[in-house]
């Protein structure tokens, strides 16, 4: 969550007049560029959900002129400031109620971001007027590198001094509460009031903003955490099906808070019955598009070194503009920042990594540039389009539903494929090097649409089996100053790529293909099933199948997962009965509906009849498996005093060991598995080894006589030694 000039001002009247001179001398601005001039697409009717953005809720009852604008990009989700402070002094009748009202009318929902503690209900010894803690106000040129978040503008120096109003702990956040009792438990009783209020409309809560950074948030990791389950518990207690976010990190300013936290949570008992205490993790990356992949990717890894898996959404993401003249175009006062043009890529080149990443949803921030002293918005304060709405436009277009993604970096090119989309195959290109670069890509069908971040529709024809690209170079160096207050620009580091382009490859009939697994006989009496299965598809061709089994009333399991065979073993146990379907991938990424009813199915009957006899045992001196005679000359004797076991592969008796001379006797053995039979006796010893392939048979297994072979056993020296 952006903090903002127009807010620190309301909030600290006193201090902003002595920085007014400094205002003043900022603003004086030099030659501006022309703001650029775009016309939107028609509004987007199609979509899947995926895509939100933040503050769309400008200005207020009877006067949100944003809102159509963000429902006709796509959006269908805002995120909003649900400020605990200002319910405390005003209520909920005067703002948030009409502020529900109209955004459900407009057909947005929202994600309500739960925060700001009241003067009256701060923790004791909490002062946000106090200050930061070290090293959390920090002015441009003072950032670690990778500080992709907002400054504060012209008031850097002034946010070195202060914290937000609202960000202290709230006091009894420990106190144990009921429903009925919040017995002072501040937090807990203004979660539960304003989630019950929203209960039928509002679904998604945020339990606070950004609190690894001292601006917002001036508690212990612990005392977060405690937040954070008083909270998830109030939420699900006023509403059970809502959603409940952890704070959205902001990340940069301490990059292990959230694992310190989860750490913390992962201790308490009771975390496991209570999800941890959320249901999504909530985080903000800015500026550089790829952090959309590699930092999603990197705070998934980290939080399961302490609790399950959890959804991901990003609940923030975006880049500021500096050459339009509605903002201050001098490039050296904005770091991370981008052209007009450069926004625009950002917005594909972040939604398609987003998709890649498997994040849940997407929230651009923001809508515009109303109370910012960075810019960001899609639409500029007077209504008017940046060239990123008609990019986002474009994004929540054709960049939706897809049944799965693939991310392909090939040198300094990247491809993302949105696979079995409404549309088909959807590729998102572009070039993340300043050189301009061929790319090809390997055409499934013999024409593709191409379409640019702007909208524009080309029919293309593909050639030796690929279509072929110039990618355009990047632009976008971070970061931009060239200052005292800022280090000389990286001109090896692009934060954004080069214009992306999107290739549509779709089917004139853009459906599924088909499959179905071959008949298999009602009892198979082998442990292996052979299986055969084929596919048809209308167009493209099929690309892959998955093949799952279901071992009786069980659940359905994955036996071979995207194989381009149409045949394979599979290997069962005895007396199991197997059923069987199989669903089948295009080349596009249509894929098939998985059948409720299995294709086939066979039982394993892997039982057989052995019978056994062993005539008599006698001394094999010359392991020739002849008895020679007279034994006075061969010492070859009958053996008497034998142990007889006949064993599994697991070792255990098949049937109880006898001593003597002789053995006979019936079992039941199975197809696939090994037994051994073992007889031993004080100097011999002999072991076979059986298998059998099949079963329903009847095996006999006659011995007239058998040999044993003489153990031979070394011995070592006994050394004694004088002690």
């Amino acid at each position: 969550m952006r903090r903002t000039a127009r807010h620190i001002i309301t909030l600290f009247l006193p201090v902003a007049f002595a920085l007014g001179l400094a205002f003043l001398l900022a603003s004086a601005r030099p030659a501006v560029a022309e703001p650029v001039s775009v016309t939107p697409l028609p509004p987007v009717t199609d979509v899947d959900g995926f895509a939100g953005v933040c503050n769309a809720q400008y200005y207020g009852p009877g006067n949100r002129p944003f809102l159509p604008l963000a429902y006709n990009a796509g959006a269908r989700h805002d995120r909003v400031d649900f400020r605990w402070d200002t319910i405390a002094a005003k209520g909920y009748e005067e703002g948030y109620d009409p502020l529900v009202d109209d955004e459900l009318a407009a057909g947005i929902d929202l994600i309500g971001i739960l925060w700001a503690t009241p003067e009256n209900f701060r923790k004791p010894g909490c002062d946000p007027a106090v200050g930061l803690e070290a090293g959390a106000g920090v002015l441009p040129g003072q950032r670690p590198p990778g500080w992709y978040a907002p400054e504060t503008g012209g008031l850097s120096s002034f946010a070195l001094t202060v914290s937000d109003a609202g960000a202290c702990p709230p006091a009894g956040l420990y106190n144990s509460w009921t429903t009925g009792d919040f017995n002072g438990n501040h937090w807990a009783k203004f979660v539960y009031d304003t989630v019950y209020r929203y209960r039928d409309r509002v679904k998604y809560w945020e339990m606070w903003n950004e609190a690894e950074w001292s601006w917002f948030w001036l508690g212990s990791d612990a005392e977060y955490a405690q937040l954070l389950k008083v909270g998830y518990q109030a939420t699900k207690a006023a509403c059970p099906d809502c959603t409940v976010l952890f704070a959205g990190l902001h990340y940069w300013a301490d990059p292990t808070f959230f694992e310190r936290v989860l750490d913390i949570v992962n201790d308490d008992s009771t975390a496991p019955g209570n999800n941890y205490f959320f249901d999504v993790m909530s985080v903000h990356f800015y500026s550089r598009s790829s952090n959309a992949y590699d930092m999603v990717n990197h705070v998934r890894n980290r939080m399961g070194l302490y609790v399950p898996d959890h959804p991901i959404w990003l609940t923030e993401t975006g880049v500021p503009v500096w050459d339009d003249d509605s903002v201050d175009p001098d490039p050296t006062k904005y770091d991370y920042a981008a052209t007009q043009d450069e926004a625009a890529a950002y917005v594909i080149q972040s939604y398609a990594n987003a998709w890649a990443s498997g994040v849940g949803q997407y929230f651009f921030f923001r809508v515009h540039d109303h109370d910012m002293s960075e810019y960001f918005g899609l639409i500029r304060n007077d209504q008017t389009l940046r060239p990123a709405y008609v990019a986002y436009q474009v994004a929540t277009t054709y960049l939706i539903s897809p049944t799965f993604v693939t991310r392909a970096p090939t040198g300094s090119h990247l491809g993302v494929t949105l696979w079995g989309t409404p549309r088909g195959k959807v590729s998102v290109l572009w070039n993340e090097s300043p050189v301009a670069g061929i790319y090809t890509l390997t055409a499934v069908l013999s024409s593709a649409t191409r379409v640019d971040r702007c909208g524009v529709t080309t029919t293309i024809a593909a050639t030796g089996g690929v279509y072929t690209f110039t990618l355009p170079g990047a632009t976008a160096t971070s970061p931009r100053g060239g200052t005292a207050n800022r280090p000389s620009p990286n001109q090896n580091d692009y934060i954004i790529g080069g214009d992306p382009l999107i290739v549509i490859e779709s089917e004139v009939s853009n459906e599924p293909p088909t499959s179905t697994v071959h008949s298999l006989p009602t009892v198979t009496y082998s442990p292996t099933v052979r299986l055969t299965w084929e596919g048809q598809d209308n167009q493209s061709g099929v690309w892959y199948y998955d093949v799952q089994v279901r071992d009786g009333g069980g659940e359905w399991d994955y036996w071979l997962h995207s194989t381009t065979s149409t045949s394979d073993q599979f290997t069962g146990e005895h007396g199991h009965t197997y059923y069987f379907r199989s669903r089948a991938t295009d080349n596009v990424g249509n894929r098939e509906v998985w059948p409720e009813e299995p294709y086939v199915h066979t039982t394993l009957d892997l039982s057989s009849t052995l019978h056994l006899s062993i005539g008599a045992l006698f001394a094999d001196e010359d392991h020739d498996g002849i008895w020679d005679k007279p034994i006075t000359a061969t010492n070859e004797i009958t053996l008497t005093d034998v142990t007889l076991r006949f064993l599994d592969e697991a070792g255990h008796d098949v049937v109880s060991s006898t001593v003597g001379s002789s053995w006979e006797f019936t079992t039941i053995i199975y197809a696939g598995q090994t037994y051994q039979l073992r007889a031993d006796s004080t100097d011999h010893m002999r072991i076979l080894s059986f298998i059998w392939l099949r079963g329903g048979e009847v095996y006999p297994k006659t011995y007239p006589v058998l040999g044993m072979w003489p153990v031979t056993r070394s011995y070592l020296p006994l050394v004694l030694r004088d002690g």
